[in-house]
């Protein structure tokens, strides 16, 4: 028999760049999946009179599960390459007659690879032309592998400890008094680079079957990569009727549990002793490796058993109805029961599904299969722990609204509904994703999308999100404080992520990725609000209005975008509780990008000003926003003037991780309050004030908020999740991180709190007796506060930060004439108080106060007009005031007269 080249005048061969085991394997696939298949066309005879049509449907599905196995092996291998399977149908056949021979040739010698090769003239026929498709270039290609690489490494933190609790309560509340709810499946939505899919996978290791799937878009060459089959089958060509989208949803679960039962079958024979759980490591470790064959073939078929199902489903007519189960309502019935419908209301049903059935059925014969596995083992745990996870990573394109008017995501959880609904087992669907539409997967199409619950009343789990946080930190003990502004140590605080590509990657391309992430873009423009708000609020905790009309949209994208952290969600999932926790290295990359030219302040400082006048961001009681920006962007401007060489100061650095960040480095107290408050500064007081701290250091990079005193009154002591740290430790770990304190808004005396470190060897070898603390009181009203800055002391009982040590108390007094006082007063004798303080009053933003600004005019008018805003007190802020009656000690919260004033 002639090759194929040989068949055809027009058509012939560019090889793809497959070797001959990669070309065996694509055969090997082929072979298993496509049994019945291939014997009807190798049995079948050119001058047969057998009906045509069948004929061109069995070589269409050779032609598609070719490129489907090719599809699948060139990405594994990171291949430029990509094949298109949807070219593969009838109107192929019918343009390339030849393909006909061809594809019987492949049939009958077992060779298919070929198929993807070819070409017709100069154009490929399968395969998609590389200038309108990302193209994976060698750097992509190193990302991926080091990706995978730190994907495998041993899994530190006890978030998949938190999830597998929060399915197993899931399944218990399933039926309990606080549902019912829907159906089995929940969500994970956090931050990019937090751990979600790893948490997903790592559930292996609970003892849980885990059948992951990654439906990133085409475009996105991020890892784990793109399952192609589960993506083509739910996220591509959903321009098709609600009806049509609801039999292939029907037929791809179909597949999966059909599949899943015949490879449980498969476990059976091999468990000895009654232990299921090596057995099941074996399958788990197998699926969940990323770049295993056995998923390529688990896939392969599914995508056979998914065509077979889809040809058997019934798709009715627009108008028809279905002929399962007359009883169930229509779309249409149930939609026009909603106006009256209550939430508890169980005689509103959903509408049946185009091929529920079959769901049904696959769902029932593989949990009988799964009940065997798990039932073998005696000591088997509770009934509600997980057994099965089936998890979509990347779920966000699954919520984007088709132009039939249906989301995905709706018709997924009604199939998911039909086959859970009744069922004990604890079986579950997990949709992860940056975004939180991806926790609104509510049911029913005919219900609109603002509601948050399902047929009669039914609700939704709330996502999970905690992830945890710090899982490759240094311990307290493993850094000395001289030594905590090196790479190495900031990079293992905060998400995983950065940790993690410490090793194989170069410091520079570490920075750059987390920059790139920060704005969701290479290139930084600071006339971008969304990037200039992401900058910002991860060092200088902007304070979100959520009453804002634009804050609940912001806060998601940030969420989804811009590496905003999710910490909460409520029950019904309309709010969420987010913000930019301590996370120094992304603080340093934040402080990097907003000082790469002084115009980027300018501008970003202009957006922040718009975004506060709109009402969206909030400047707080006392001017605390203004006194934040203030003092970071002092120090930011004062080590950039001479940075010594060696020192990590742009994204492009390349060299050691034993360098240090230069918004981390130890800052001399003398040296940064002479710029900030000028030259004559120390001049202004007794001569001790400047030797009491001349071993002194500052290090903040970023702002933390509290939400509770610093030393809260009476704390129990016998609640372990009331335990405190001394006032010692608190202050050591805020340094070992570079975080500076702003106070909650009702602690007595003080605002903020910086970390002081005295590197002095006199004090004693422990870093622990060598910290003290600068104590901030911000005033931002009309008069002047000048003397309640004798009243600030660290004895107080919300404070009670007692040391030998000398320390500063700081009143900025931002909104009245400028004025600069410093004193140094001796110790009163036999007073609590063991340590001398020093005390600045500093007065209006003004050159004259802090000399500084005069080289950043810019930069002052800001702040300026923030503080402005103070003695504005708008109506709707007197009005806020007043509703919280008694809530403060506050006029503004007393006085009701000043609604008449």
């Amino acid at each position: 028999m002639p090759d194929s080249t040989s068949t055809s005048q027009d058509l012939s061969i560019t090889p793809l760049p497959l070797t001959l085991q990669q070309r065996d394997e694509i055969d090997r696939v082929l072979l298993k999946t496509s049994g019945r298949i291939l014997k009807s066309i190798s049995e079948d005879k050119e001058d047969t009179t057998s009906d045509s049509d069948l004929l061109d449907n069995a070589l269409v599905s050779i032609m598609e599960r070719t490129l489907w196995a090719a599809s699948r092996l060139l990405e594994r291998e990171h291949l430029k390459e990509k094949l298109d399977p949807d070219m593969a149908h009838e109107e192929t056949l019918q343009k390339h007659p030849q393909l006909r021979e061809i594809v019987r040739h492949a049939c009958r010698t077992r060779s298919f690879s070929h198929i993807a090769d070819l070409i017709a003239g100069n154009a490929a026929i399968f395969q998609i032309p590389q200038a309108s498709d990302p193209v994976r270039s060698s750097q992509d290609e190193d990302l991926s592998d080091f990706l995978y690489d730190s994907f495998v490494r041993p899994y530190v933190g006890k978030a998949v400890d938190g999830f597998y609790e929060y399915l197993k309560n899931n399944n218990m509340e399933f039926r309990g008094p606080h549902g019912p709810y829907y159906a089995k499946f929940c969500s994970i939505v956090q931050s990019s680079g937090t751990g979600k899919s790893r948490l997903m996978i790592e559930l292996r290791n609970k003892g849980v079957i885990v059948l992951y799937m990654n439906l990133r878009d085409r475009s996105d060459l991020g890892f784990p990569m793109r399952d192609l089959v589960p993506a083509h089958i739910l996220t591509e060509n959903t321009d098709c009727t609600a009806a049509e989208y609801t039999a292939r949803c029907c037929a791809f679960f179909t597949a999966i549990f059909q599949t899943l039962q015949e490879d449980l079958n498969g476990i059976l024979p091999r468990l000895r002793s009654g232990k299921s759980d090596p057995v099941i490591k074996s399958w788990n470790d197998q699926m969940c490796n990323m770049r295993s064959n056995a998923r390529d073939e688990f896939f392969q078929k599914v995508h056979s058993r998914y065509e077979e199902t889809l040809t058997k489903i019934k798709i009715p007519n627009p108008g028809e109805k279905t002929d399962v189960n007359p009883a169930a309502p229509t779309a249409e019935e149930t939609t026009a029961k909603l106006g009256s419908m209550s939430l508890t209301d169980e005689k509103i049903r959903a509408p049946k599904l185009e091929g529920e059935s079959f769901v049904m059925t696959s769902y029932n014969n593989m949990l009988m299969v799964l009940q065997r596995i798990l039932t073998e083992n005696k000591d088997q745990v509770s009934n509600h722990d997980p057994k099965l996870v089936i998890a979509f990573d990347e779920a966000h394109p699954l919520s984007k609204m088709s132009t039939k008017g249906f989301r995905p995501s709706h018709i997924i959880g009604r199939t998911i509904n039909c086959y859970s609904k009744n069922s004990d087992a604890s079986v579950w669907v997990v949709f992860a994703s940056t975004t939180s539409q991806v926790a609104d997967f509510s049911a029913p199409k005919s219900i609109h999308d603002s509601l948050r619950v399902a047929v009669a009343g039914q609700l939704l789990y709330p996502p999970y999100t905690r992830l945890g946080w710090d899982q490759n930190a240094d311990s307290l003990s493993g850094t000395s404080a001289n030594g905590v502004a090196s790479f190495d140590h900031i990079v293992g605080f905060g998400r995983p992520l950065w940790k993690s590509l410490v090793g194989k990657r170069s410091i520079s391309e570490v920075l750059e990725l987390a920059a790139q992430k920060l704005c969701k873009s290479i290139t930084f423009d600071a006339n971008d609000a969304n990037q200039a708000l992401a900058i910002l609020s991860q060092r200088f905790g902007l304070d979100i209005c959520l009453g804002h009309p634009d804050a609940v949209s912001y806060l998601e994208k940030a969420v989804a975008s811009y590496l905003r952290i999710c910490f909460s969600t409520t029950e019904d999932r309309m709010w969420s509780f987010t913000g930019y926790p301590s996370e120094p290295i992304l603080s340093c990359v934040a402080a990097m990008i907003l000082h790469r030219t002084p115009s980027d302040v300018n501008f970003v400082l202009g957006i922040l000003k718009k975004k506060i006048d709109g009402g969206m961001v909030e400047i707080g009681q006392s001017g605390e926003l203004a006194s934040r920006l203030l003092l970071l962007l002092a120090k930011d401007l004062f080590v950039r003037k001479d940075p010594p060489n060696g020192v990590i100061w742009d994204l492009l650095y390349n060299g050691s991780g034993d360098a240090e960040l230069i918004d981390c480095r130890k800052v001399s107290v003398i040296d940064f309050l002479e710029y900030l408050f000028g030259q004559t500064f120390w001049s202004r007081t007794v001569k001790e004030a400047k030797a009491a701290f001349q071993h002194a250091y500052i290090n903040f990079s970023h702002w933390v908020s509290m939400t509770e005193f610093i030393s809260p009154p009476v704390p129990d002591q016998t609640d372990a999740d009331s335990l405190r740290c001394s006032p010692e430790e608190w202050t050591l770990r805020h340094w070992h991180r570079t975080s500076a304190v702003q106070c909650c808004h009702l602690q007595p005396l003080v605002d903020k709190m910086i970390p002081i470190y005295f590197d002095d060897p006199t004090r004693g070898p422990e870093d622990l007796s060598r910290v003290s603390q600068i104590f901030i009181s911000d005033k931002a009203g009309k008069n002047r506060h000048e003397y309640d800055l004798g009243s600030v002391t660290r004895t107080h009982d919300s404070i009670q930060c007692l040391s030998s040590l000398p320390y500063i108390a700081l009143l900025l007094d931002l909104n009245v004439e400028p004025k600069l006082t410093v004193t140094f007063p001796e110790k009163e004798p036999y007073h609590i108080e063991t340590g001398r303080c020093l005390r600045i009053y500093a007065s209006g933003i003004s050159e004259s106060t802090f000399p500084f600004l005069s080289q950043h005019p810019e930069v002052a008018s800001q702040l300026r007009g923030l503080v402005s805003r103070q003695k504005e007190a708008p109506s709707q802020t007197i009005l806020e005031a007043l509703v919280k009656f008694g809530s403060t000690a506050r006029l503004r919260n007393l006085q009701w007269e000043l609604q008449d004033a």
